[in-house]
């Protein structure tokens, strides 16, 4: 292949940043998010088993989450970020072929139902580690290729500016997408537009089930083509003589020598443990947030509008998130983010039918908030030559809690409904497994604002009694620690 000529190097590594905003379009948003947990619940898992399935997946991340940002800086962060997208092909490919189990259909014969379930979930759990293979291979690495493709001089503005932009842009991506996932998922919806269209057929909920799933796989060959066009500024090409071996464990000590660097950093460890905690809490609602639908009494069809509502947010979100950056201190940003999520979580622990809904943009504004925070002091801080490494860190972090979050809330559901005496669902008529499921859920999410309160308090007095700053203290300069050398 010939050499590019430094213009033209120059021209494609400026289209780095349009081309990631893109990529993360395509990879993070998916038609099934917005029924995402019933979609699992009607293929015919329980909830129990819905949560190890994430269980299963944040295992996945936190397991390849560190090595893939090491052999990011290693190999290449393009390398990385294509080999996500060709795991989302696989996984999209995987959910595609996915059989359903029809538990009213089986009543007769309970032990063949529970041995299909077993295997359905097994392949699931194949599925789930795909999918976690994927977001650890593009966590991080997409990022960094973007970051350092900016203007060295003007990055940290540039990049502020590229974050507003994206959160923008996917909340449009966001509204689209939930409307439509939604729609073709109800098979209600889906029946009157045959009708109106002259197709003289009726559709039920098991045919439209995989709806949402293939128009996510269209998704998946979108994010394909982004990140196979992203282009490796030539200053950080990776050194590609080491043997593969000798590459990986030079990865390995990167990653212990980074996660040391980070425990003897206190900003960037307390902006870790503030992503860990705050964000494995959000993301735990935003996983069952279809159930908690139903059970304010919404119907599949509408969850694409509420969702939309979340979109909304979302762009509203990039603007303020900007000017809080910039005009308020960390101190004030971080705490409008942990009111947000109390006001969320209390929402959930005292429904009220249809109108607990109103509450769910203070979830939907603290998610993005909190990311957009973490993404400008988190890059204001790490040395460039270990950024994908430092970024993985943060992801691992995250879904590491998220995954021990996701077990407990399995175990959590698993003790109420065996205390309820309804552990075998197969053997239930359809009203009462939907009235089993919902009493076990309501009760189950009635706990999380104690938890997440327990958490706050514990992180003010970690950042006042050990640490012994405030968060304006600990981000007043964007410096690096003297010892960031042993992490290159």
């Amino acid at each position: 292949m010939p050499e590019l000529s430094p213009s033209d190097q120059d021209s494609r590594i400026a289209a780095n940043p349009s081309r990631f905003i893109w990529f993360r379009i395509f990879f993070n948003c998916r038609f099934y998010y917005p029924v995402y947990a019933i979609m699992f619940l009607d293929f015919g898992l329980n909830e129990e088993q819905f949560a190890y399935l994430n269980v299963a997946w944040a295992l996945a991340i936190v397991i390849l989450e560190v090595p893939s940002g090491a052999l990011a800086d290693q190999f290449g962060r393009r390398t990385l970020v294509v080999a996500a997208a060709i795991l989302m092909v696989v996984e999209m490919s995987v959910l595609m072929l996915m059989p359903v189990v029809d538990l009213a259909t089986g009543s007769g014969d309970a032990e063949t139902v529970k041995n299909a379930v077993w295997w359905l979930f097994v392949i699931f759990c194949i599925n789930r580690v795909v999918s976690g293979a994927a977001e650890a291979a593009a966590s991080g690495a997409d990022e960094a290729l973007a970051y350092d493709s900016l203007p060295e001089t003007e990055r940290e503005s540039i990049w502020s500016r590229l974050t507003v932009k994206l959160l923008k842009w996917q909340s449009l991506g966001f509204i689209a997408v939930t409307l439509i996932g939604a729609a073709v998922y109800d098979p209600d919806v889906v029946n009157r537009v045959a009708d109106w269209i002259g197709v003289d057929r009726h559709f039920t909920q098991a045919e439209t089930l995989k709806n949402p799933i293939y128009l996510t796989f269209g998704m998946a060959l979108g994010a394909l083509v982004m990140a196979w066009r992203l282009h490796e500024p030539k200053t950080l090409l990776p050194d590609c003589e080491l043997p593969l071996g000798e590459s990986i464990r030079k990865s390995f000590r990167r990653t212990f020598a980074a996660g040391g660097w980070i425990l003897r950093t206190p900003v960037v460890l307390m902006l870790m443990l503030v992503g860990l905690f705050y964000d494995s809490i959000i993301r735990l609602y935003y996983t069952v947030g279809s159930i908690w639908m139903e059970v304010i009494g919404y119907e599949p069809r509408w969850f694409g509008l509420i969702a939309v509502a979340g979109s909304v947010v979302g762009i509203l979100a990039a603007s303020l998130g900007g000017r809080l950056v910039e005009r308020r201190s960390p101190s004030f940003n971080f705490g409008l983010v942990t009111i947000l999520v109390l006001i969320g979580l209390l929402s959930l622990a005292f429904p009220i039918r249809y109108w607990s809904v109103a509450f769910l943009p203070a979830l939907w504004l603290s998610m993005r908030l909190l990311h957009l925070f973490l993404s400008n002091f988190l890059n204001r801080v790490i040395p460039s030559e270990s950024r994908a490494t430092m970024l993985s860190f943060r992801g691992l972090t995250m879904n590491l809690s998220y995954g021990l979050v996701t077990w407990f809330y399995g175990m959590q559901t698993a003790f109420l409904r065996n205390r309820a005496g309804t552990e075998n669902l197969e053997t239930l008529s359809p009203a009462e497994r939907e009235a089993a499921r919902q009493a076990v859920f309501t009760e189950a999410i009635s706990w999380w604002w104690v938890y997440f309160l327990v958490v706050v308090v514990g992180l003010y007095f970690f950042r006042r009694l050990k640490l012994g700053k405030s968060w304006n203290e600990l981000l007043a300069k964007p410096t690096v620690s003297d010892d960031v050398a042993r992490v290159r």
